[in-house]
């Protein structure tokens, strides 16, 4: 599979896609391995007969929900042809909570996700697995599954200011101005870091990072100055300052997120903004580091 991260999408006219649904309770183990997780492992007796869901006639995408405990697990399926690009995201409460894994008509498998997307090169049925990372009780998720012909553009026209606040933000990571960049960001209220590396964690994928913290590393040249904005030990470790090799402007979806010009919008690297008052500042950074 071609894949960018994120959902997926089907034509009907095309093709009688379907959905295939299962609830299979699995004794889940985790792996800690770089932070990661061992594939999904199904109840030994058999698999649980498929309940078979189709999308709704002129529609190209399904929303699943369920409640994972203990080491239950979901399974879902859904048949699509090669060339058709599709689409997955996971919401959950308590945020985070849950995670899901994408295997080919070989039974191949992707990394885990909170979305994920692709192109897909084989025809038949790709699986679904929704889990629940260890650290959470019990997950209440939200899976959107969507297909289609094409990867989808959905680019967005933001809001003047939020383009100005972004522009600021790309002239403060290329000239490595700390204090334009910290004018960007709440003083009351932490922003996120992100780290897709960690997926799954509940400890290590989603850093709150507060406004003291960050004017002292910034200041001290601590950890988050060279997370941020210089590559550490001589240029041998990546920074987010990598993702702006020009003063182009980002690509805006949704309204308030940002990918780096000429990814898709499920890019794992990215620049969440939200409205504080009269102004935009970040609500969050992702970008993969080690």
């Amino acid at each position: 599979m071609k894949h960018e991260c994120a959902n997926w999408m089907y034509d009907a006219p095309l093709m009688r896609n379907h959905l295939i649904l299962k609830f299979v309770v699995t004794p889940f183990f985790v792996l800690v391995l770089c932070l990661g997780f061992a594939p999904p492992v199904l109840a030994q007796g058999g698999k649980a007969e498929p309940l078979r869901v189709q999308f709704p006639r002129g529609k190209n995408s399904a929303t699943l929900k369920g409640t994972i405990r203990g080491d239950q697990q979901f399974e879902y399926a859904v048949e699509a042809r090669a060339g058709q690009w599709m689409m997955i995201e996971v919401t959950s409460a308590p945020l985070d909570s849950a995670i899901f894994l994408v295997t080919d008509p070989d039974g191949k498998d992707q990394s885990y996700h909170y979305y994920w997307s692709g192109t897909l090169e084989q025809t038949g049925k790709y699986v679904v697995f929704v889990t629940k990372p260890a650290g959470f009780g019990v997950a209440r998720f939200s899976l959107t599954i969507t297909i289609e012909n094409a990867p989808s553009n959905r680019a967005s026209v933001p809001p003047a200011a939020l383009s100005a606040a972004m522009r600021k933000l790309i002239r403060a990571m290329r000239t490595r101005n700390t204090s334009l960049f910290l004018s960007l960001f709440s003083r009351s209220r932490p922003f996120f870091h992100l780290n897709p590396m960690n997926v799954g964690s509940k400890k290590y994928f989603r850093n709150p990072i507060s406004y003291a913290r960050l004017t002292r590393d910034l200041k001290n040249k601590g950890e988050l100055y060279w997370l941020l904005i210089e590559r550490a030990d001589n240029g041998d470790f990546d920074a987010f300052v990598d993702n702006f090799p020009d003063n182009k402007m980002w690509t805006s979806f949704r309204g308030n997120k940002f990918v780096p010009r000429g990814e898709h919008f499920t890019s794992h690297t990215y620049v969440r903004w939200r409205r504080e008052g009269d102004r935009w500042v970040i609500a969050e950074i992702s970008y993969a580091t080690a």
